[in-house]
């Protein structure tokens, strides 16, 4: 248990004056210190709630760091670790997004990825902030199903282009300086077939007669990606594909006649990562709780949190699941030793086969079911909101206020009666001074005394 021995007293000093004063000083002192004796236990009890709280804080860090290792267990368990591969990434790239069964898919043919539209004005311009660019001033740009139309503020080139840009309309403007002139260049900014025109004087309601001049070329409206899935023919307008296989997103790379396969399979070396994980994770918390049992024990030794969070352990320590081929956390492989620590056993789990590790999957379970349901229970104690530890944590909070309350209270009240003590004390002080000078003269007096009487001092024998 944490201990205090800061003084919140300022010790006074008596200016004593008479023979006593040291005496004096010593009744004063000797009474501030039993008065204190209370302070110091409630400033001992403060601190050990102090000490509880920052324990709690790295407890519950340890804590979630469990549930969120055990919650991305059986979030892996429930896909089954599958991992996307493909046989030709110079063609086709693949990933799992979300697959939850193994499986196997051919793209037999690429007749082209996607591209994007870009197209170039019909003519040049000698000079991109001076030579006229519309016959009116008034445009449209047509970007597949959309119209935009504007009128430019100035007729030049450098204009042209700020306009468009100004649009957000998914294409850019640029302007491209050559020995022949400048011309404007339009491009889309996403892949995919589409219309891109750019109309000068356009017809409208207000307009019928409009010339409506092609402005750009129509060399380049861009294409989708072209192939062919298990023989099925597909038009995408992007290279990357995230909604036709579930679960899975590959990206068109480039033309290809040959097949190229895109295999879905699970993967032990996610699920091996992810028990290292586990274990390390167990590991931490168990010497957290293990640092508050025994002698020497921390100071939250024998705190509710404590025993909660000891049975839990024990309850994942001992999981079992009487289905499949695996049953308990010793058929995947781990282990504890004689003080608890848990280990995987590499080779153990490298020799389940493919049977076995299917049963894997399904002992662990998902994030709420099987073992890795235990990171459920496991936020209980550790959300940062609602949780058991925060729940603690605040009502040690408002303990050490109380207390802080109590010492500030008891403080005010024996600095107030030093101060009355030692008021008191230098003022009896001051008169056993007195009355010591008093009886001094008094001495004198009668020492004269005889002198006169008797002609010599009453304590000489001769």
């Amino acid at each position: 248990m944490s201990t205090s021995s800061t003084s919140p007293f300022a010790p006074v000093t008596l200016n004593g004056v008479s023979q006593y004063s040291s005496d004096l000083q010593s009744i004063l002192n000797r009474a501030v210190q039993i008065a204190q004796i209370p302070v110091t236990r409630l400033q001992n009890t403060d601190s050990t709630v102090l000490s509880q709280k920052t324990e709690l804080v790295s407890l519950q860090s340890d804590v979630a760091a469990l549930a969120s290792s055990m919650q991305s267990l059986g979030q892996l368990a429930a896909s089954q670790a599958i991992s996307a591969t493909s046989s030709n990434p110079d063609a086709v790239t693949v990933t799992s997004t979300g697959a939850t069964s193994p499986a196997t898919y051919t793209i037999n043919s690429i007749t082209s990825p996607a591209t994007a539209a870009s197209e170039t004005s019909l003519s040049s311009y000698a000079d991109s902030s001076s030579t006229p660019v519309s016959s009116t001033g008034n445009m449209e740009l047509v970007v597949g199903s959309q119209t935009y139309n504007f009128t430019l503020a100035a007729n030049n080139l450098l204009t042209l282009r700020d306009t468009i840009n100004s649009l957000n309309a998914g294409v850019t403007a640029s302007i491209l300086t050559t020995s022949g002139g400048n011309y404007l260049a339009v491009s889309a900014t996403s892949t995919g077939a589409t219309t891109l025109q750019l109309i000068d004087d356009p017809s409208s309601a207000s307009n019928p007669n409009g010339a409506n001049t092609q402005w750009l070329t129509n060399l380049n409206q861009g294409s989708n990606a072209q192939f062919q899935l298990n023989g099925i023919n597909v038009s995408e307008p992007s290279n990357t594909v995230s909604d036709v296989i579930p679960g899975v997103t590959f990206t068109i790379q480039a033309a290809s006649s040959t097949p190229t396969t895109l295999s879905l399979q699970s993967d032990p070396s996610q699920l091996s990562s992810a028990l290292q994980d586990f274990v390390a994770k167990y590991n931490q918390l168990q010497s957290d709780l293990s640092r508050q049992e025994g002698q020497g024990a921390g100071d939250l030794a024998g705190d509710t949190v404590i025993t909660q969070l000891q049975s839990t352990l024990q309850q994942i320590a001992s999981y079992t699941n009487p289905s499949g081929g695996i049953h308990s956390l010793s058929d995947l492989g781990l282990e504890f030793d004689a003080t608890g620590t848990l280990s995987l056993n590499q080779t153990t789990f490298d020799q389940l086969n493919d049977a076995q590790l299917s049963d894997a999957f399904k002992f662990i379970g998902s994030a709420t079911s099987g073992l890795g349901a235990f990171s459920t229970t496991l936020e209980q104690f550790s959300d940062p909101v609602n949780g058991i530890i925060t729940v603690e944590q605040s009502g040690l909070t408002q303990e050490d206020q109380s207390l802080q309350q109590q010492i500030s209270t008891l403080t005010d009240r024996i600095n107030l009666m030093q101060s009355n003590l030692a008021s008191q004390l230098q003022k009896a002080d001051a008169f056993i001074a007195d009355l010591q000078n008093q009886q001094t003269a008094v001495n004198a007096s009668i020492q004269g005394l005889n002198y006169v009487l008797y002609g010599k001092n009453p304590n000489q024998t001769t």
